[in-house]
């Protein structure tokens, strides 16, 4: 899992061919330490300005890893001594798992594009949420099952979110950058966003609690890493109130079960941790 408990940022001062001082800044990460972290901003600062300045050398270093997950490290699930999740808070505040084996699968329900140009504008400035096409959560449900009875080796999950389905699948562990799982990811229609970022990052990556503004609350004052006195405080007052607004909402709701499973105790773990944070009976979905 491609998720560095170290961040913070650095910079690099240097001279134009003109002779003027530019100063530039990065984000460092390291899994090792934060004096780490600090000298790996240097250096990427001091590649911006060797690339944008003087025109010389690559501006990625790192192209697999350039940008890995910037998030806060909330908690970490294990199996024995194995690391197996870990849960992250995002840019906007929810909680999200990172799985490293347990498959995560996320299909979206088709978008109406009846809306004509308004609505599309709307929807691109943050207008409200897409609207679906009114038989497209059917319909997607359907096609998931279908594929179920051409892949009867495999058992997962059915759960429906705002905006489409999540899958969990329970019949093994899955390596998030094998080509094979990526395929299956594929198959099913998955986001190609996600898809990537299950790649880049090693890990299955799902939403725990609402987003804020779909539970009328608003996102938070700042964001981690906390850079200057007193954002840190301003946070946790917000998160503890995000905390209190989401308890009437959410994230999930269990459609159906598709196979037996394996009852592989890593399989078992993440859903019951899951299913504990996305849960609400008979709450509106967020």
């Amino acid at each position: 899992m491609r998720i560095p408990p170290y961040w913070t940022r650095g910079e690099y001062t240097g001279v134009n061919p003109k002779g003027k001082e530019m100063r530039f800044t990065a984000w460092g990460w390291s899994f090792e330490s934060i004096s780490d972290a600090r000298k790996d901003a240097v250096e990427r600062a001091n590649r911006i300005f060797n690339h944008f300045v003087l025109g010389v050398g690559p501006l990625q270093r790192y192209p697999y890893f350039e940008h890995p997950i910037r998030e806060e490290i909330v908690e970490t699930l294990q199996d024995g001594n194995k690391d197996i999740a870990i849960t992250t808070r995002n840019g906007y505040g929810a909680l999200v798992l990172n799985a490293s084996s347990v498959m995560f699968v996320d299909v979206d329900y088709p978008e109406d594009k009846s809306g004509g140009v308004g609505g599309m504008v709307g929807r691109l400035f943050g207008g409200g949420k897409k609207k679906q096409e009114p038989d497209g959560p059917t319909q997607t449900l359907q096609r998931v099952k279908d594929w179920a009875v051409s892949n009867r080796d495999k058992s997962f999950r059915i759960y429906g979110t705002q905006a489409g389905l999540r899958l969990i699948f329970t019949d093994k562990t899955y390596d998030p950058t094998d080509n094979s799982t990526l395929m299956l990811m594929n198959s099913l229609g998955s986001d190609p966003l996600y898809v990537q970022l299950t790649l880049r990052q090693e890990c299955f990556r799902a939403r725990l609690t609402p987003k804020p503004w779909r539970c009328n609350f608003r996102v938070p004052p700042t964001e981690y890493p906390f850079e200057r006195p007193g954002e840190e405080q301003q946070f946790r007052q917000w998160q503890q109130q995000y905390t209190n607004q989401i308890q009437g909402y959410a994230t999930c709701e269990l459609l159906d079960v598709v196979g037996s499973g394996s009852g592989n105790d890593e399989v078992r773990q993440i859903v019951d941790y899951h299913d504990r944070h996305v849960l609400r009976p008979n709450a509106p979905l967020a």
